[in-house]
């Protein structure tokens, strides 16, 4: 099985067609239209992208061909944020909806130094991206 393959297998498992996927990964429709068709191989940065997206694919197998193509603590194809895997793995995962999830406290914060709430100003903002990039500001 050549990356194309395992590309398209991909999408399989994740129920996404090229273009979806294209959006997904965050490169061209062109791009992936072009590898599927067979006129290019992806290069690394795809299968770095692809990688970045979705985390349970196993590097391994979506280079080299080399053992399962999911890594063996990820279970499958992505799901909700907020799947919960079962106790027994007979069983199918159930998604949890956000209002139902235990909330932990966050615990206080001490300031270091004397100020009040209202001295402090905001340093920094950092913004992350689904493709994996981020911003500073």
């Amino acid at each position: 099985m050549n990356e194309r393959q395992r590309l398209q297998q991909i999408m399989e498992a994740e129920k996404l067609n090229a273009k979806q996927f294209a959006e997904e990964v965050g490169i061209s429709a062109g791009t992936i239209s072009n590898i599927m068709g067979g006129r290019n191989n992806p290069s690394l940065d795809v299968l770095q992208a692809v990688l970045n997206r979705f985390r349970t694919i196993n590097s391994d197998w979506l280079i080299l061909g080399i053992g399962a193509m999911y890594r063996p603590n990820g279970d499958g194809p992505q799901t909700a944020l907020f799947d919960i895997k079962p106790e027994n793995p007979q069983e199918q995962p159930v998604s949890t909806p956000v209002s139902q999830v235990e909330k932990t406290p966050i615990p206080s914060v001490q300031s270091k130094t004397s100020t009040t709430p209202s001295e402090r100003k905001v340093a920094k903002i950092v913004i992350y991206y689904t493709d994996g990039t981020y911003e500073e500001r």
